[in-house]
């Protein structure tokens, strides 16, 4: 069907009703944060928002911090490249925040930070937000040792990205031992998050590796990614890298015990590749979709494409990696690596580009007369009942996140 964001699923953030603190550049915002009570509103009026050196906290539950308007573009908090470490807006230790209808621009870390320290933050949600140019990563989500999580939370109908000018500064930094250490989402030890309808672009670099577009990892688990667009990015959407993190007492995966990723499903994205520059990169497109030391995962209704050969457009890796693959399209190749499982039905592999509607124009669409019509497996019917615009899948379904 049509092209652009499925804005049928990215409704407005209703005004609040009551308990509402309006702020302007000119005002103490960080003060206004600290002072919030639970259920209130910080609505920052549009403008710019200077915060190079200094950053926000919210530490109290239930408090939301939301531009005005209901336009991303008009509030814009800037961390001028110096904010000190973790993020330009930080949630501490506080479950049910919301961060909504706001711009966050050169973080010296990370745009926004959610981080459990001293007591849990879940279910905090990010919505409609632009996350532009972070020196690490976009959205960051990290639970603490001690045994308090980040779960169930929200990103969605938000968009991040990684320009030019953004590049050369990232690529200044020695972060983790990487001249790239930035990405789009990355969670560590996070439950039952899920990530829809968001679009994220450029997370790549002339001198290293970058993390991924979007990335749950050590211990997470129940995953959701879901009818997102990710364009030119080095990594797209990965479950697990390293091996072991969070553990779970029920078992989850019926006896692995280490994994970076339990259960979760990856089902109706966009990942696409076109920009020469980031082909030429030492480690050019590397994958659409990876999992490793994964455990259970569902890959369902997903297409990848690129100009060029990524190393995989979709892989799966190590021994303790089984994953239910139906009906993903992939203009190059499947990979298994390292005695990783999958049980694999309807996948179109080295598929033509041609058959897309524009790849030069990210448009992953099925094209008229696409092979892809009516050849996918029947069960992606139940396991995607609808493709990235909501249209309702027939049976036998389309291949890929589209059905026409």
């Amino acid at each position: 069907m049509g092209g652009g964001l499925p804005w049928g699923y990215c409704p407005a953030v209703p005004d609040p009703a009551c308990d509402v603190v309006d702020v302007g550049p000119s005002d103490d915002v960080a003060a206004a944060l600290a002072n919030a009570t639970p259920g209130s509103t910080i609505r920052l009026a549009d403008g710019d928002y200077d915060l190079s050196g200094a950053a926000w906290w919210i530490d109290t539950p239930d408090v939301t911090l939301r531009g005005a308007s209901g336009d991303a573009s008009a509030g814009v908090i800037d961390g001028g490249g110096g904010t000190p470490s973790g993020g330009v807006v930080n949630v501490g230790s506080a479950d049910g925040v919301v961060i909504a209808n706001l711009t966050i621009r050169r973080a010296r870390y990370h745009a926004i930070h959610v981080t459990a320290n001293d007591a849990s933050a879940n279910g905090v949600r990010v919505y409609n937000v632009r996350l532009i140019d972070p020196g690490e990563q976009a959205l960051k989500i990290n639970h603490h040792d001690n045994g308090f999580y980040v779960d169930d939370g929200e990103v969605a109908c938000s968009y991040m990205e990684l320009t030019p000018a953004g590049r050369q500064q990232v690529q200044s930094y020695v972060s983790s031992g990487s001249t790239c250490y930035t990405g789009g989402v990355d969670a560590h030890g996070a439950r039952g998050w899920t990530v829809r309808d968001n679009t994220i672009v450029g997370f790549w670099c002339d001198t290293d590796l970058s993390e991924h577009g979007i990335h749950f990892w050590t211990g997470s688990r129940d995953t959701l990614v879901l009818r997102n667009r990710l364009i030119n990015n080095a990594r797209g959407i990965g479950f697990g890298l390293t091996e072991g993190g969070r553990t779970y007492a029920d078992d989850p995966c019926g006896g692995v015990t280490n994994a970076s990723h339990y259960g979760g499903v990856v089902r109706d994205n966009f990942v696409v590749g076109t920009d020469p520059a980031l082909f030429a990169s030492p480690s050019g497109m590397d994958l659409g979709i990876g999992m490793w030391h994964a455990c259970g995962a569902t890959v369902v209704h997903n297409t990848v494409a690129s100009t060029e050969a990524p190393f995989s457009s979709i892989e799966w890796r190590f021994a303790d990696t089984d994953v239910l693959l139906v009906n993903n399209y992939a203009t190059h190749q499947l990979r298994e690596r390292d005695g990783a499982t999958a049980v694999a039905a309807g996948n179109m592999e080295d598929a033509p580009a041609a058959e897309l509607a524009d790849v030069a124009g990210f448009d992953l669409h099925l094209a008229e007369g696409a092979s892809a019509i009516g050849a996918g497996d029947s069960q992606g019917v139940a396991l995607a009942p609808e493709d990235i615009d909501g249209d309702p899948r027939s049976d036998p379904p389309d291949v890929g996140a589209d059905q026409r």
